[in-house]
This record gives structure tokens, sequence and C-alpha cells, in this order.
């Protein structure tokens, strides 16, 4: 099927009657759950389903999402990933039906208050009770409120829905309702040009009305189609049937099966039940093959769809060839195919593609060494020692088949990696000549590069021309080259581009790997902001299926998070994954699980706990090319520092490329510790090499390292301590009491000059009235009476960093520079007084820091201010919604809707700085309210959108967003007189500002007129 076919409704080839009465009822699908049009073949469906998704198209009441269903749909990584690119989630499909359902469904509600249709064409081809029949089901029962589901299925349905027709969830078309009506018969024959009474003996089946229209006048009933036929030259007959035989065709694979000459649009110009594409696929309907089936004889069919299949299989879309290859039982063709998508280490589909792919195989098939193979693939993930078996069989059976043999030695390659069998992994390249298939020199070249024991020996084998002549190579490929130029060379850029590489094929399977790598070429170059921003794609990777065979991944995320100070989430990360990280059949799962336990520990300041958790997978003496250290790069410094028995071999034979500086770093940090600050190793550590060791090392040895730099010299390591926040003075405050006097004398200096987290923890309220709480107790100090006193606390909240000028000028416009800045120093001391009463005189402030003439208010745990706390939480609702997860979304809308009091500093008087940011503010809240209110809705809970909604108009009753909430919400309750009042209010404050309805406004005031 053509991806333009599967995504959007087909055009019809020629002009359709409009039916009113069926419309009406479509038209109303977005007011409830489930509709569902099922009957036969010929009844018009998918012509009624594309009319709908058109005319709704024109007037929109919702918004249509297309997915037609094909036979492969029996499976759930297929069906759900085509609801998945429906909808437009690009996540992996999870393995359980129910999850994936879920996924879905929130994907819907994210878009409330708009409300979506997801319109399942030939939902018969899902086999009821298979996980994709499962997957069906669940989401019919996880659908929120602006969800809704239509399926065209022929009979019957392949899920229950009694239920819901019961409770008025869901409305059925059935064949009685799709039969042409008079009037509709009229219509069709004016439309074709024929008299009525020609169409009188079609029983209101639209096909057969379409076949009688188009044989003519002299069709004697119950011949039609071989009056239609009889019409048609017997090449174009032929024609047809191919066509037929492969399930549609666009221009290339029409020139394949008819050859260059023949047009598709020449062919089937006036042709009754053809549709087409806009991307220029076409296909008939099935009806055509019934009447075209003794056209072609079963070697002409299987020919045809062989030659079909070969053109889609040279597109990669393997699932397709597969399928017609099946059909036409074309068995060798299947073997090759087999061969295709398993020739790298892992398949390029789904495991259960490849399972329905091996049910469909007859017994001979299977026991050949082809079945085997595509047995082991399915089988390998789960099962590798019944995969290796399967693998040894096919193997043996592959004498004279070069590609077969590459195959399944690249799988026993890739089982005997997964186990650490390097002497395997030897032997079995021996049974690979590099001149035996055209990709055995570079899988060589990439596996010897595994095997390498020094560095140069890496080189050596990297630099193989099958390598180095940028060939079209599979994303396994890339990623073992991508793997080896990180963490054996430290080439972080070419690192990158291969990672890119792999990512770019459309094969997903080794994308999660891929992206890991990509991760950490960023940290490799202290590129901390950019890994950052790939974190959360790479969270969507970890399923526990996935983590099971690529346990690295942990490592990756769990150092990630806890480096960017996401403790809390680190460790829940952790917890999770170790029951599967136990059950992984990889040899460096526990390498990976206890890297990750490491970090982590030493994250949160436990290096005793660390070194012991390390010690029992470190190999003493053991150089930098250990399997320990090709898992992450984090291993390195781990090692280095907490195992002082492989410091020796390090330093003998210190690592290439971006490598060297984690190297220089912990080599740095040992030297700190041992012999203070005076070391040459710690002032030698460029300013260039400090964020590599920020975004790679566990935050308190970047403090200590910093420490240090700044007792030997480096001041500007000063700022690096800044960077790390309050997690740096708990360093600092370790080394003050504990390290020797030069280093303990420079802790208690940064101490002095990076101020003191007050003990007392204040929370400030300006969204309202202004308020002051100290430990949870409000402040009634006679400074926050003074009116200048507030416009400064204000001024700066909301100017980061303002000038002493810019504050004068603004606060005391009238006054000569002089004047202005006395008063400026009284009010700030006022508001030092205010903020910290407990304060020594030497003491530098905390909350008001002035760097010469720049003045800074320092926001963090020990001041809370609601403001801040309102548009962090606005912040990150707009992440997770862009990450696809609304209901977390809804969680921080909700908070900051706690926390909204009203406008900026309400009690105070401002100029035209304070009115803009009270705008601006109101806006977020107005437009947050409503988006919590509308995701609310959606999820059935009336009440608190209905809060919300009265909010927001109580904020700005100019909102037309917040009256359309306040309108649905009543509808939603049933309250009809409720829902008039609020949409009048709407109209009229509309008709106040002179400016029209949107949409949404025309169609909740539609909703509310009485259907004609």
């Amino acid at each position: 099927m053509s991806r333009a076919l599967r995504y959007a409704p087909p055009l019809a080839s020629r002009d359709l009657i409009v039916r009113p009465r069926l419309l009406d009822a479509l038209r109303s699908r977005f007011e409830r759950p489930l509709t569902a049009v099922v009957a036969p073949a010929g009844f018009g469906k998918t012509t009624l389903l594309g009319q709908a998704v058109s005319e709704n198209a024109l007037s929109p009441a919702g918004e249509d999402r297309w997915l037609t269903c094909q036979r492969d749909d029996a499976t759930l990584s297929v069906l759900a990933s085509g609801a998945f690119a429906a909808v437009g989630l690009s996540t992996p499909v999870p393995e359980d039906p129910r999850e994936a359902a879920v996924a879905v469904a929130e994907a819907l509600w994210s878009a409330a208050p708009r409300h979506i249709a997801l319109v399942l064409d030939d939902v018969h081809l899902v086999t009821p009770g298979s996980p994709a029949g499962e997957f069906l089901g669940h989401l019919v029962e996880e659908l929120p409120r602006n969800g809704h589901l239509v399926l065209a299925s022929r009979p019957p349905l392949p899920l229950s829905i009694s239920r819901l027709v019961a409770t008025g969830h869901a409305v059925v078309l059935r064949e009685g309702d799709l039969q042409f009506h008079e009037d509709e018969v009229a219509a069709f024959a004016e439309s074709r040009g024929v008299a009525p009474e020609l169409l009188s003996d079609v029983g209101g089946w639209p096909a057969l009305a379409e076949l009688t229209a188009t044989a003519g006048p002299f069709a004697v009933s119950g011949y039609v189609w071989e009056e239609l036929l009889t019409q048609l030259s017997p090449e174009r007959r032929h024609a047809l049937a191919l066509l037929v035989a492969v399930g549609g065709a666009d221009d290339e694979i029409a020139a394949a099966l008819l050859g260059r000459d023949v047009h598709l649009r020449s062919l089937l110009d006036g042709l009754p039940l053809v549709v087409r594409s806009r991307s220029g696929w076409w296909s008939l309907h099935g009806l055509w093959a019934a009447a075209l089936q003794h056209h072609l004889d079963a070697g002409q069919v299987a020919e045809a769809r062989r030659t079909a299949a070969a053109v889609l299989r040279g597109r990669g879309q393997y699932q397709e060839a597969m399928g017609l290859l099946l059909d036409a039982e074309a068995w060798e063709d299947v073997r090759r195919l087999v061969v295709e998508v398993c020739e790298c280490c892992t398949a390029l589909v789904p495991t259960d593609v490849l399972e329905s792919w091996l049910r469909r195989l007859p017994l001979e098939v299977q026991q050949s060494p082809e079945g085997l193979l595509l047995a082991a693939m399915a089988a390998q993930p789960t099962s590798p020692g019944a995969a290796e078996e399967l693998l040894v069989q096919a193997l043996a059976g592959a004498h004279g088949d070069p590609d077969l043999r590459y195959a399944c030695v690249n799988a026993l390659v890739q089982l005997a990696f997964w186990r650490n069998d390097r002497r395997r992994m030897a032997l079995l390249l021996a049974e690979l000549p590099a001149g035996e298939h055209s990709g055995a020199r570079t899988f060589v070249a990439l596996v010897r590069g595994i095997l390498a024991r020094s560095t140069d020996e890496v080189r050596s084998a990297l630099a193989d021309p099958g390598l180095t002549s940028r060939t079209a190579l599979n994303p396994v490929h890339h990623w073992l080259h991508a793997q080896l130029v990180l963490l054996r060379l430290g080439d972080a850029a070419t690192g990158e581009v291969l990672a890119r590489r792999a990512l770019s094929h459309p094969a997903t399977t080794m994308h999660g790997l891929a992206r890991s790598l990509l991760v950490e070429s960023f940290r490799l170059r202290g590129r901390l902001d950019e890994a950052e921003r790939l974190l959360p794609y790479l969270l969507a990777d970890m399923h526990p299926a996935k983590v099971l065979t690529s346990p690295e991944l942990v490592t990756c995320a769990v150092s990630l998070l806890d480096v960017l100070g996401r403790r809390t989430e680190a460790g829940e990360l952790l917890q999770t994954s170790r029951s599967v990280l136990r059950g992984s059949p990889v040899a460096w799962a526990p390498v990976a699980g206890t890297l990750a336990e490491v970090f982590h520990a030493l994250s949160t300041g436990d290096e005793q706990q660390a070194a012991a958790i390390l010690r029992p997978i470190s190999s003493p003496g053991g150089g930098r090319n250990s399997g320990t250290i090709r898992v992450s790069p984090v291993a390195l410094p781990l090692l280095y520092v907490l195992v002082p028995e492989v410091r020796g071999r390090w330093d003998a034979d210190p690592p290439p490329g971006a490598l060297a500086d984690l190297h220089a770093g912990a080599r740095a940090l040992v030297q700190l510790r041992e012999h203070g600050p005076t070391t040459p190793a710690v002032g030698a550590l460029p300013p260039s090499v400090w964020p590599v060791l920020r975004a790679l090392l566990p935050v308190p040895w970047v403090a200590e390292l910093a420490l240090g730099m700044v007792a030997a010299g480096q001041d500007g390591a000063r700022a690096l301590i800044e960077e790390l926040g309050p997690a740096a003075r708990v360093t600092l405050r370790t080394q003050a009491a504990t390290a020797p006097p030069t280093l303990a004398a420079t802790a208690r200096s940064l101490l002095r000059a990076i101020p003191a987290v007050p003990n007392a923890r204040l929370h400030l309220r300006v969204l309202g009235p202004l308020e002051l709480r100290r430990d949870g107790a409000v402040v009634a100090a006679p400074e926050l009476r003074r009116e200048r006193v507030r416009q400064l606390l204000g001024y700066l909240l909301v100017h980061d960093r303002p000038t002493r000028t810019a504050i004068t000028s603004e606060l005391w416009p009238d006054l000569d520079d002089a004047a202005a800045g006395r008063n400026l120093r009284v009010t700030l001391t006022y508001l030092q007084n205010l903020l910290e009463p407990d304060r020594g005189e030497l003491d530098p402030p905390y909350f008001l820091r002035s760097a010469g003439p720049v003045l800074h208010l320092v926001t963090d745990g020990a001041l809370e201010i609601d403001v801040l706390q309102f548009e962090r939480a606005l912040d990150e609702a707009a992440r997770l919604e862009r990450q696809g997860a609304p209901s977390a979304a809804l969680s921080a809308y909700l908070r900051a809707a706690e926390l909204w009091g009203g406008d900026l500093l309400a009690d105070v008087t401002g100029a035209s700085w304070l009115e803009w940011e009270r705008d601006r503010l109101r806006s977020r809240f107005v437009s947050s309210a409503v988006r919590a209110g509308n995701l609310l809705l959606a999820r059935g809970d009336t009440t608190t959108a209905r809060t919300l909604a009265e909010r927001a108009l109580r904020a700005d009753n100019c909102s037309e967003d917040a009256h359309q909430l306040l309108v649905a919400v009543h509808l939603a309750d049933g309250d009809l007189v409720d829902a008039h009042r609020a949409l009048r209010r709407c109209q009229q404050m509309l008709r106040e500002l002179g400016v029209p309805p949107q949409p949404r406004t025309r169609a909740l005031a539609q909703r509310l007129s009485p259907r004609g």
C-alpha cells in the first residue's frame, strides 16, 4: 500500500453525490466516542468517510486523522506505529497493547480543546483477539472526551461495541443505512448522465449502481461486470488484472508490470470504483478482484506480485514487499528477502512482524536455513540461547549462499558480542572471507576494531577502505563505527557524524543506542546543553525490552541526570532498571548498572559507598582498553579516582582524543588529593577542558577540582563553582574542615566570598498583594511598608541584573545622579535588612549582590518567589507538552494556577515596566488556565474546568478562549441555560470589541442551535 493512502483518504476518480443524511450522522462523530460504518464490500464505506473528512475540512467541527488498515496490522507494532504516525507521535511503540493505546489517547488528549477523530478504514483486516485487536479495544476505553474513533469495516467489526451502543456512546451505520434511497439513486443517475430507470434493479447497492451506470443500458441484470469488461480491450483487461493482483500501483510499479509506455491515468480514466492519492498511487476496489479473477492464471498473478515486490524491496518497504511475496507463495523470493532484512545483526523490522512472517511460512520453508534464520532473529532479544542454536543450524545449511552465510555470521557475532566471547567472535570472522559478500569486508573491519587491544590496532582496523569510502552501510555498522571512534579513539566529532547516520536510517531498531552515542559525543566536547536537549528522547527509548539488550543506555541516562542536578529522577531510573539489568543476556549489563550506581552515589556525596560498589567490577592493573571502559566514558574517571591499582597503566598508556581531557581531569583530582593544589596537574587544566569535566564528572568532583584550581591561581574557576550552586557549597564546607591548610583556607575564603545560604527560608508572594514569610510566619517589618522598597524589589524581580543607573532613572527620575544614588543606597539597605535581618555586618549579602554597577537579586531555594515558581511551572508544562506528556503538563498547569493570586504587585504603583509585566503574566495565567481547563474537560472533570474558566475570565473578561471553555463546560454538563448565557456574554464582548468570532465560538454556537 502507498504511504499516501495509508494516512489520507483516497481521491475519487469520478464525481460523487452528496448524501446529507449520512454526512450528518458522521459530522456528529465529534460528539461521541465511537462511530462505526459496517457493511460488505461495495457499499461506499471509504467513499463516505472520505466525503465526511472533506466536508469537515470546509467547516471544521474538529480534526480528522486518517489511517487505512492493511494486512500487517494484525501485528501490534505495525498498527500502533500507524496510529502513532497518524496522531503525530514519534516515540517508540510500547510492547504492551494497553500502553500503546494510552500513548495514542494521551496524544489525542493533548490536542484539547480541539476534538480529534482518528478514522480507521478497513478495520476488518485487524484480527480479533490479536495484540492489534487488543490495542483497538483499549483505545476505545482510554479515549478522552476530545478524542473520537471512527471505524469502517466489513462485518463483523473486530471488537465488541454493544455496551457503547446501549449507552448512546456509539453509533453504527450498517448496510441498510448505506443503501441508496430513491432520491439518491436519482441524484446518482443524473451525475452519471443515465436515466434513473436504468438503476431500478441495483437494490440500493452503490457499487452496482456505479457499474450499471458505466456498463450502459444494454447490460443485462446480473451481468453488469461482464458487460463492462466487454467494453475494454483485452490488453486493458490484462493490465487491470495485473494491477488488481498487486493491490494497486504508482508509476514505477506500473512501469515494472506493464512497460514504460503505459500511463496509469490513461489506463484507469473513466473506470468505476477506482481511487487515487495525491502522490500518484492508484487503487482498484476489491470488487474488481472478483470480476477479473479468471483473466490471469496463478503463475501470472505470482509473477506480477514478485515484480511489484522487487520495486518495494528496493525502496526499503520490506513489510509490503513480503506481503506480496507471501501471497504469491514465491518462497525463493521470500527466503532472499528474509536474508536481506536479517543480515545486519538486528532485523530491520520489529520482532512481532518477523513472528507474523514466520507463521505464514509453510513447514518446509520454516525448516530451511532462511526459515531458521528468521526464527532465530525473532527469538534473539528474549531467548539468545535458542537463537544461537537456530543460527548454527542455518549456517550449516548455508553452503554456497554467501548472502545467507553473511547474515548468519552477523547474527552469531552479535550473540558472541553480547556474551563478550572474544574467541568466538574471532572464530566466526574466519568463517567469513572478506570477498564473499559486499558487506563482509566492512563488517570484519569493525569486529576487528572491537577485538583490538590497542589504539593503534583500532585505527588500523578502521582504516579499511570499506569504511573510509563512505559506501552505504546498515545502521548497526554505523553504530559500531561510532562506538569505536568515540569510546576507543575519543573522536567526538566523527562519533557525532556516525551516530547521526545511524539515526537517519528508516529502521528504528538502533535509534536508542545511536542517540546515546550522540549524547556522549556532545558531553565529550563539553556541550552539556545539547546533550540535555536529547535527554527526553533518550528516556523515551528506555523501555524494558530495549534496556534488556542495551544496558549502557542506563549508564548514559543516569549519569546525565545526575550531572544536571536531577538526582531524584536518576535514582528513580536506577530503581526501575535494576530488575531489567539483572535479567539481561548481555555480558556488560552488570558493568553498566554498576557504573550508574557508582555515579549516582558520588553525586549524592557518598564516595565511600561508590568505591565499594565499583571495586568488584574493576580489573586490578586493568588498562584503559578493558571492557569496563567501553561501556561509557564516565568509566574512565570513576576507575582512575576510586581504584588506585589501575592508574599506573592509564598513565603509561594515556587515552587519545577527547578522552585525554577526562584522564587529565581524573589525574588532577588524584594529584590534588595527594599533593595539594601546588601539583602541576591541577594548574595545567586549561579552561577549554572545564566544560568537558562539568559534563562528565560527578558534581562534587567538579567542585573539588574547581577549588583546587582557584587555590592554584586559576581565578576563573570561581565561575565554575558559582555555576554549580548550592552543591558546590557542600563540597567547600567539607574541604574547609578536612583539607590540608592551603586548600582549606581557599575553601573558607570562597565560602566567605560566596555568601552563605541563610538558615531561614523566605517565601515572597508578589502575585496579588505583596507578602513576605520567613519560615512560614508573615513578616511585618516596617521596611515592607516603604513604597520605594517595594518598587525596588519589583524592579529587581522584573529586570535581570539591572545597572544602578537604570534603577535610579526609573525610581527617581526627577533627582540628579548623586541624590538618586544616595536614595538607592538607602533603599538597598532597607531591602537587605528586610531579607536578611540576622546577617553579620561584615558578611556579604546573599540575596542582593553587586558586581560593579550591576545589581542582582538571587532567587534560589532560600528565597521562594511565587511569580518565579509560577513561570517555572508554566515553562515545565510547555516542555512536557512538547514531549507529548499532557498528563504531566496538566499537573504543572494546576500548580501554576494555585500560585496565581492576582496581578503582579497589585498594591504597588509603578511605571510602564510594571504594567507591561502585569499584562504579560496575566496573559500567561489566562492561557494556561484555559489550556488546563480544556485538558480537564477532555478528561471529564467539568467542575475544576469550570473553576479555571471563571478564574480566567475574572483576570481577563476579553479572553474569547476562556469564554469558549465556559460554554463547553456547561454543554458537557448538559446545562443548556448556562451555556446559552455564557455564549451570549462572549458574543456581546466580541461585538463591543468589533472582533469576529473564532471558529470554535461559531462551532459552539452551532451546537447550541436547533438542528434544522
